[in-house]
């Protein structure tokens, strides 16, 4: 990683991480985001308590994501392809703008106090 995340960001990834490529071991994670496998383990430890995430030891081991649930993790659009979508929409007929708006709607970041 380029830049040092916070606790909060680095666990965010590693959500990320498991949901796109669904297994890891500590190691690769520790040397990803350079920290400590200790460090690795204390984040994994967190998001146990929030998401479907488990352990396993031994020769075909690492930190893996329940398949099932992996369908039900929130993945949001970036500002940059939120930006892309409301330009586009702007000229689309009423029934695309309404798809367009729903993606918008399910997938856009919340933004509290706005």
């Amino acid at each position: 990683m380029k830049d040092k995340l916070s606790a909060f960001e680095r666990r965010l990834e590693i959500l990320f991480l498991l949901n796109k490529c669904k297994e890891t071991t500590a190691v690769e994670l520790a040397y990803y985001f350079a920290v400590s496998k200790d460090t690795i383990f204390r984040d994994v430890d967190f998001l146990n308590r929030y998401a479907p995430i488990y352990t396993k030891r031994g020769m075909f081991g690492g930190i893996f994501i329940n398949d099932e649930s992996r369908k039900n993790l929130l993945l949001y659009l970036s500002d940059d392809e939120e930006k892309l979508l409301k330009k586009l929409s702007a000229n689309l007929d009423d029934t695309a703008k309404y798809y367009i708006n729903n993606i918008l709607n399910k997938y856009s970041k919340p933004r509290i106090g706005t």
